[in-house]
């Protein structure tokens, strides 16, 4: 009598953890599927609606992982762009600090020479051909290093 009890409760469980169990619900095995449908339509059902559910989330999150993706890959190549057009900047700004330089030793070296000169001769030491000199010597706005523009 107990021997067909540990059986039979065996067997309940066997059944149990079948019934539960994903894969005997999406079996290639024909004669498993069929009694399946057969006997079990309403659960086979709902245990394939469940595993088709399964599949389209897993292909929404691999659509959503290729975003992810994409989306690095982007923001790295931005980033990779900003860092360029920094190193860029840096090199601008160098050389405009240079030209800057340049630009106030000159100023000064001109005031220099309008106190060791008089006008005229001041004006006799230093001929200039080109506009940007002219405002330069005779120290007119256009000559101001904050507003000045370097053309090349």
């Amino acid at each position: 009598m107990i021997t067909i009890l540990v059986r039979l409760s065996l067997l309940v469980i066997i059944v149990a953890l079948l019934w539960n169990w994903d894969g005997f619900w999406n079996t290639d095995i024909k004669f498993l599927t069929d009694t399946q449908k057969t006997y079990f339509p309403i659960k086979y059902e709902a245990e394939h609606l469940k595993i088709a559910a399964l599949y389209e989330r897993s292909s929404l999150f691999t659509k959503i992982k290729e975003k992810i993706v994409k989306y690095e890959q982007e923001k790295n190549q931005s980033l990779n762009a900003l860092h360029a057009v920094e190193e860029e900047l840096v090199a601008v700004n160098k050389k405009a600090t240079v030209l800057l330089r340049h630009y106030d030793t000159s100023l000064r070296i001109i005031n220099q020479l309008r106190r060791k000169f008089t006008p005229d001769e001041f004006e006799e030491t230093l001929k200039c051909n080109s506009a940007e000199c002219e405002n330069i010597i005779k120290l007119s706005p256009e000559a101001d290093p904050e507003t000045y523009s370097f053309q090349e």
